[in-house]
């Protein structure tokens, strides 16, 4: 009795602990095959995009993922003291928040697999994929050291990963040649994936173009191992491999290149825009009469389009900058206007069509005046005026530097105006350092100012772009400084005790001489009208002396109006009142509606006052009736 009591007993367990077998597999078998169905989705989600960072999961992949974390936390739940079935579970929930792009979960995540199960196979997987997670989130120091055992040894499953995680952790640190080094060891390692190889091949071409070596960057651009990436990433390589050829001005090669990838069907959505980089390439290279061809096909092919925009465009530039054709020239900017206007090239074609109408008229009135002077270059001030704005149009809206500086050049040699021929001296040296990036050129062009025009303003910005010691002095320089002086003369005096009356009136003498020899040698100058003012203030300190006051304000008020001692003089010299037409015309309005309200009410009153009792009608309101008003405006209401 006692056996068959402990048989039933024995098999009561095994049914338990299978049960609880069966529900682990349940939620384990479900979590994973969830997962597979998210990665398939996750692969081709990334198979469209040419990098991993720029995607994120879609709502069905997301959902799965939530799904996994469920499952796996109930397995948590419910066997916390099983080792390897905890294990599992947590790593899936580690991956998932992972490919959910939920960094600090996942890390949160992978730091407690390390913690509990670092002896499981996973661990590997985890060391690396927590470093990556770390360097998503932005901690580059902490990955930078959650990666030291990854890259340790070459016999780490995730090796060649982590010297390529090392290479991004190298670029965010701005220290390009350390990511470089990183790449090239992975490529020095024969034990690589091909896929591995392409990456990094990928990799080290795009650190070379942003560093602008184009011959490093067209060659891994162009590696065999690029072929194992996907269709993006291979897109990318051939337009930037075709780029670099552009930047090198190997331009044929460059087209030849373009082609290439205009004839793969993979590529088909561009074809429209290498069929423009083609063209582009063909005018650089000097084959007018080719890349024209290849414009006219895209603009037939596809009307209406950014393509046609931008192949109009260039038409219109050829003609503006080769043939100075601007009327043709306006025409091809019109033709990409009309086809994309929202583009960035058809408001650029639009901003350039009305920029050269304005050009071409300022130009014709300038041709103008110099047939009616055949002789001689009219002095006129409108004329360089226009000069200038024609200069201004070259540079700023047609980009055309070498028009500007001839120009500028014009003003320069036939100009009699000293401050027209400073001003284009100045902008010509600009240009060549801003815009055509010829220092050399620049540093001449800017000594020259500061030997023919010092104390001016363009010497002293002159010797500020050539990195100099600012030595020159303009007028308005030295004139502050002269009036700080006095300043300090009239301080002095202000400060002195009345008992030393003889001394006082010595000082203010003394600091009137320094306002009055600054006005008269700088008497254009802010400082030097600040010191006529001063003379003033001195003048009405003294009783005497009051009509000497009014007649620098005077002076102030007629000759520098518009300056804030001026507007002062102004305030100060209207003593009287005044008052304006309109200001009149109101108060007489007002006046008489003044007027007719008291006629009005004295009539009322002394007709009350002439009626008889009988006629006065009593008036009796009951408490129940009696309403007080005291409002606001029952209080202020007269009428």
């Amino acid at each position: 009795m006692f056996f068959g009591r402990l048989i039933v007993l024995f098999l009561f367990v095994a049914l338990l602990d299978g049960c609880t077998c069966c529900a682990y597999l349940n939620h384990m078998f479900n979590a994973e095959r969830l997962y597979e169905e998210a990665t398939e989705l996750r692969t081709a989600r990334l198979d469209s995009v040419p990098d991993e960072t720029q995607s994120y999961p879609g709502n069905e992949e997301s959902q799965k993922y939530e799904k996994i974390i469920e499952k796996g936390s109930r397995v948590l739940e419910r066997f916390p003291d099983n080792k390897k079935r905890t294990a599992e579970a947590v790593f899936l929930i580690a991956e998932s928040y992972r490919h959910k792009a939920d960094w600090p979960k996942a890390i949160t995540k992978y730091d407690e697999y390390e913690r509990y199960f670092a002896d499981n196979d996973s661990m590997r997987a985890v060391e690396y994929q927590r470093a990556y997670c770390l360097y998503r989130n932005q901690e580059y120091n902490i990955s930078r050291f959650a990666l030291e055992p990854v890259v340790a040894s070459k016999d780490h499953p995730y090796y060649f990963q982590g010297l390529n995680l090392l290479s991004l952790l190298n670029e965010k640190s701005e220290v390009p040649e350390q990511a470089i080094a990183a790449l090239e060891a992975l490529l020095a390692d024969k034990s690589g994936t091909p896929y591995m190889k392409g990456k990094a091949h990928f990799r080290l071409a795009g650190l070379y173009f942003k560093m602008e070596n184009w011959d490093k960057a067209h060659e891994h651009y162009n590696a065999k191992e690029i072929e194992n990436l996907n269709d993006r990433e291979r897109q990318t390589a051939g337009e930037q491999s075709a780029e670099c050829l552009v930047n090198k001005t190997e331009y044929l090669k460059a087209a030849d290149e373009f082609k290439a990838l205009y004839k793969v069907e993979a590529y088909e959505k561009q074809r429209s825009f290498y069929l423009v980089r083609i063209a582009e390439c063909t005018l650089l290279a000097g084959k007018d009469a080719d890349a024209f061809v290849i414009f006219n096909k895209i603009n037939t092919e596809y009307p209406k389009s950014e393509s046609s925009a931008r192949s109009y465009f260039n038409m219109g530039d050829f003609e503006q900058t080769k043939k100075l054709d601007y009327e043709l020239a306006m025409s091809y900017y019109d033709s990409s206007y009309i086809a994309r206007s929202i583009s960035e090239y058809g408001i650029k074609s639009r901003e350039r069509r009305n920029a050269l109408r304005n050009l071409v008229s300022m130009r014709d009135r300038n041709e103008e005046i110099l047939e009616k002077n055949k002789d001689s270059i009219p002095n006129m001030k409108s004329f360089f005026k226009t000069e200038f704005m024609i200069a201004e149009l070259f540079l700023l809206k047609l980009s055309e530097a070498d028009s500007a500086i001839a120009r500028l050049t014009n003003v320069i040699e036939k100009s009699d105006d000293s401050a027209s021929v400073m001003r284009a001296a100045y902008a010509r040296a600009f240009i060549y350092d801003e815009f055509l990036h010829d220092p050399d050129t620049a540093e001449e062009l800017y000594k020259e100012i500061i030997e023919k025009y010092p104390n001016t303003d363009y010497a002293k910005q002159a010797q500020t772009n050539l990195g100099m010691h600012v030595t020159m002095k303009t007028n308005e320089d030295v004139a502050r400084d002269r009036y700080m002086v006095a300043e300090s003369l009239w301080t002095v005096a202000s400060e002195m005790p009345v008992s030393k009356m003889d001394l006082v009136d010595s000082a203010y003498a003394t600091a009137f001489a320094a306002f009055d020899s600054l006005y008269r040698e700088y008497p254009h100058t802010q400082s030097g009208i600040q010191a006529l003012y001063m003379k003033a203030i001195y003048f009405q300190m003294n009783p005497e002396r009051v009509d000497s006051a009014v007649a620098v304000y005077r002076n102030l008020r007629d000759n520098y109006s518009q300056t804030p001692w001026g507007k002062r003089a102004v305030y100060l010299l209207n003593t009287r009142a005044t008052i304006t037409d309109d200001e009149l015309a109101r108060l007489r309005t007002r006046t008489a509606k003044n007027i007719e309200n008291l006629e009005r009410k004295s009539k009322q009153y002394y007709n009350e006052l002439n009626e008889t009792p009988e006629e006065k009608k009593s008036e009796i309101i009951s408490k129940e009736d009696e309403i007080l008003e005291n409002t606001y405006n029952s209080m202020y209401d007269f009428e």
